[in-house]
């Protein structure tokens, strides 16, 4: 199933960026997987180098953040669309 997300924040790391997603994502994702972030209404390819499930008490599904590379000189903004390439 192709893996889409929408974007709550994110956080430049030093050669990385972590995306912390809204919990509305869906679909499998994983390590070396590539994704499109929108940047500015155009897709960036970046590529999973992990992920990191979050935990909570009253989310009818887990907290999901990625840690990607080739975001470096390409912020994007909360609400960001992030899917496969083939999504």
């Amino acid at each position: 199933m192709p893996f889409r997300a929408t974007l709550r924040q994110h956080y430049r790391l030093n050669d990385n960026a972590l995306l912390v997603l809204e919990e509305d994502y869906e679909g499998d994702i994983g390590a070396g997987d590539e994704l499109l972030v929108d940047v500015d209404g155009a897709p960036v390819r970046v590529t999973v180098h992990d992920l990191a499930w979050g935990s909570t008490l009253n989310a009818a599904r887990l907290p999901l953040s990625l840690i990607v590379v080739g975001l470096e000189d390409h912020p994007p903004e909360p609400g960001a669309s992030i899917r496969s390439p083939d999504a």
